[in-house]
């Protein structure tokens, strides 16, 4: 039996990526800050995997003398590891890029047949701080002597659905005309794609997105079709966007590589070649039937 380590086991695609090598048959350890995570289902509908796991390690990818000898025994080693809206002070080169660096290093010193790692389409064109952190890792896995998959997916389905929470709050914003495409995927059928992606023998850089092309204005509408109200939508001029990304560097480094990134990716088309079949109208209605459960009161008996 192959044994795969899973690091960033707690987040949107890791806690498929889990579910899917488990159900594949591979004993599969997880490396985390937090085990009582791993008991708890995630912010979108993500599976709680602590039934799944075979070993779990206490850890901190950013402190490289916790990650000693993490990989013994490891035949591949997935990594989704970066930051998104972590709030614990850590830059992105230091946890995208110097995290995934010191794991890396772990396992070449166990020499692990492969890594993978989880890459953003585009990464290697788009400016700013987060997609550089990720590029810069990118290339020092390319350049090492693993055999490398790096994973570069469009949009996930967990990052459209502040279509449908600015939906909810009655009027959705879209920078220019909101005419630029994205083919979006499912956490789940990212997962397949990785764990599949596994059986290939050579090193690899694959681009991958989801079944349905969209432009961001169609998926503007369809959030309010999924809530059942009237279309209220606002276009932004770019124009304004590039001032407004300065001040956000001068204020707060984190957020404005965020906000970057989020930018360059809704003014240009994220289009990869289409994998799964998952339907992200499907995933809104199972997002709003979420929140709906979550916010209502208690019935008394």
């Amino acid at each position: 039996m192959e044994k795969v380590l899973v690091a960033g086991a707690t987040g949107f695609l890791g806690r498929h990526v889990v579910k899917a090598l488990k159900k594949e048959g591979y004993h599969v350890s997880v490396l985390v800050r937090n085990k009582d995570k791993l008991k708890r289902r995630g912010n979108y509908m993500e599976p709680a995997i602590d039934k799944e796991v075979d070993r779990v390690i206490t850890a901190e990818i950013t402190k490289p003398i916790t990650l000693e000898g993490v990989c013994e025994g490891i035949d591949y080693v997935f990594s989704s590891v970066g930051i998104t809206r972590q709030r614990d002070g850590l830059t992105f080169h230091e946890v995208d890029y110097e995290g995934n660096t010191n794991l890396l290093r772990e396992a070449e010193n166990s020499n692990v047949k492969k890594f993978m790692y989880i890459h953003v389409l585009r990464g290697d064109v788009f400016e700013g701080p987060m997609t550089e952190a990720k590029e810069k890792f990118a290339k020092e896995l390319i350049r090492s002597k693993l055999v490398h998959l790096v994973i570069r997916p469009t949009g996930y389905f967990s990052d459209m659905t502040e279509f449908l929470n600015l939906a909810i709050k009655g009027r959705a914003f879209l920078i220019g005309k909101g005419i630029n495409k994205l083919n979006p995927i499912h956490g789940e059928d990212l997962a397949k794609f990785c764990v599949e992606s596994f059986k290939l023998y050579s090193s690899e850089v694959l681009d991958v997105g989801g079944p349905e092309i969209l432009t961001h204005q169609q998926i503007a509408k369809m959030a309010f079709k999924v809530i059942g109200e009237k279309e209220k939508i606002t276009y932004l001029p770019t124009v304004l966007f590039p001032p407004m990304l300065k001040v956000y560097k001068m204020i707060n480094k984190q957020q404005y590589g965020i906000f970057l990134f989020f930018y360059q990716g809704m003014t240009q088309n994220m289009i990869a070649p289409k994998y799964g079949s998952l339907s992200l109208e499907d995933f809104f209605v199972q997002y709003l039937n979420k929140k709906i459960a979550t916010h209502s009161p208690s019935k008394s008996i």
